[in-house]
């Protein structure tokens, strides 16, 4: 059909159907969902537009609003002038991602964080399928490097591409080079090719250990697929963490700033125009922002991307901890540790077998509180600074250890997939008897069902049930609970978990678990009441 209705709305807009219904309520002509116009109809829709528009009529205007403080206002207005001057100053940085990648089946591969948590590498209607072929993605970037053509973004943005082409603000479009990866920090870097950089510019990385709660950030990126948008917003919460597993270093930047799916890689930035975080993830039940999103802190992105950049690598220090802070325990379990919320450090819950932490004699329930005479105030915190330690380093932990304070000195290892699991020995039947009064169903562990199921302790009992209103559904033990310890016991069978419950039953007193849940240690007081 000859459609002469291009000039209405540009070329590759994907708005062009929203238009189309606008002009459709107006003039009453839809067919399928298409709105058809001969050259004769658009030259009447022309004339009754100008003859309407020389009628000499015109929309009457009104006076500013009245405000009760003209200070107020003007403060805002410069205020606002600030995010102006921020998106003039730093979007000739940003790029816009796209990829290309073989797909054999779905899924996110390597990738290793679940899917309670939206990583947006796929735009809308991408991804999830299990055909083969080809599949196309789209992420967002930011330059680093003017001189050597340097892009940072996220690992999952360009995980398994076999194409990468980098556009810029000056609509130029580049082949790019990945020069490394690390998916356990989701950070990128990528190399431009042939690359002049013309009028575009380059971000600075800040300190994020200097963000505060409630400072003011700008995200940019590409949200589906719309490059060079830019959001506002605050830092929500620092060192988010405990909810990803599979490897990662947890040590996240939450902000309320809009991020979607497309924003992966984008630069999130403080008022100085500095990185503070690479955008990364969004925690949403629709897939798109609510709120919530989350940024890879510039410090660890720093120290990620120079090592891949030197060494083409990361190495990773390990200890071999797990642990948790004491905001995550309930009043009960601190009551019982003679802890509080305030109290300083993170508290170790678990040690993995033959790890530097073992070597060092390093047990549950230690509360770390200092690395080389500084301050621990969180467990991602200190995983952080120990996983880029040079393994073979030599590091002093401040320790307090039943009410006491000890320095333990312990040389970090280099981490692997590997060293990081847990042995698998034991054997059992299911089994009941006190555990039953208290609302428990039990089964030993063999090293198949270990495997079957994904548990990591090396020990312990297996709860296969808990009955409805009894005490261990009051205390929070769920069904797929892995019992490893009763006051700070070690539970081997099921016969050491009726032991200590029989002690509890004839002398009543709290009883603190500790329990693998979701391949992380936690703590649940069960008591009689």
């Amino acid at each position: 059909m000859n459609f002469n209705f291009v000039g209405f709305v540009k070329s590759g807009t994907k708005r062009i159907f929203v238009a189309a219904l606008a002009l459709s309520a107006i003039f009453g002509v839809v067919s399928g969902g298409i709105l058809f116009f001969t050259p004769e109809q658009l030259d009447n829709v022309k004339d009754s537009f100008v003859a309407m528009g020389s009628r000499g009529y015109k929309l009457p205007d009104t006076s500013p609003i009245p405000h009760s403080s003209d200070a107020e206002i003007k403060t805002l207005k410069t205020f606002s002038k600030v995010f102006v001057n921020l998106a003039k100053q730093s979007r000739p940085a940003l790029v816009f991602i796209k990829t290309k990648r073989e797909v054999q089946s779905r899924g996110r591969g390597g990738f290793p964080f679940p899917d309670d948590f939206f990583f947006p590498f796929l735009p809308p209607g991408g991804g999830g399928g299990r055909e083969r072929g080809m599949q196309e993605a789209a992420g967002s970037g930011f330059i680093v490097d003017l001189k050597s053509g340097y892009v940072l973004t996220n690992n999952h943005v360009v995980q398994e591409a076999t194409d990468i082409t980098v556009q810029t603000f000056d609509d130029r479009k580049f082949k790019a080079k990945l020069i490394g990866s690390e998916p356990s920090v989701d950070v990128a870097v990528l190399k431009m090719e042939n690359f002049s950089s013309g009028s575009l510019k380059q971000l600075g990385l800040a300190d994020s250990d200097v963000v505060e709660v409630g400072d003011w950030v700008v995200a940019l990126g590409a949200p589906f697929s719309l490059p060079q948008t830019l959001t506002v917003g605050v830092v929500s919460a620092l060192g988010r963490g405990g909810v990803l597993g599979g490897g990662a270093i947890e040590d996240f930047i939450q902000t309320d700033a809009a991020i979607n799916p497309g924003n992966s890689g984008g630069p999130l930035l403080n008022l100085d125009g500095k990185v503070i975080g690479i955008n990364t993830a969004i925690s949403s039940p629709t897939g798109s922002s609510a709120g919530i999103g989350f940024a890879v802190p510039a410090n660890m992105a720093r120290l990620a991307s120079e090592m891949l950049i030197n060494e083409g690598r990361v190495t990773r220090g390990f200890l071999g901890i797990d642990g948790r802070d004491f905001g995550e325990l309930s009043p009960d379990v601190l009551k019982e540790l003679k802890l509080t919320e305030d109290s300083q450090g993170t508290m170790i819950v678990g040690v993995v077998k033959g790890s530097p932490a073992e070597k060092a004699e390093l047990k549950p329930y230690d509360v770390i509180q200092t690395l080389n005479g500084g301050a621990i105030s969180s467990f991602a915190q200190l995983r952080t600074r120990l996983a880029f330690t040079k393994p073979g380093t030599e590091v002093k932990l401040g320790i307090l250890r039943d009410g006491k304070q000890i320095d333990i000195k312990v040389k970090i290892g280099q981490f692997s997939p590997e060293v990081a699991q847990r042995d698998a020995d034991s054997d059992g039947d299911s089994a009941s008897g006190v555990a039953g009064e208290f609302g428990l169903v039990l089964k030993n562990l063999s090293a198949e069902l270990r495997k079957q199921l994904g548990i990591r302790s090396t020990q312990g009992v297996l709860v296969s049930a808990v009955a409805d209103d009894s005490y261990a559904a009051f205390a929070g033990l769920r069904r797929g609970d892995v019992i490893t310890e009763i006051n700070r016991k070690a539970v081997k069978n099921i016969k050491d978990v009726e032991v200590a419950l029989k002690v509890s039953k004839d002398k009543p007193r709290d009883l603190l678990f500790l329990i693998e849940r979701n391949g992380r240690n936690q703590l649940v007081v069960l008591r009689q009441r």
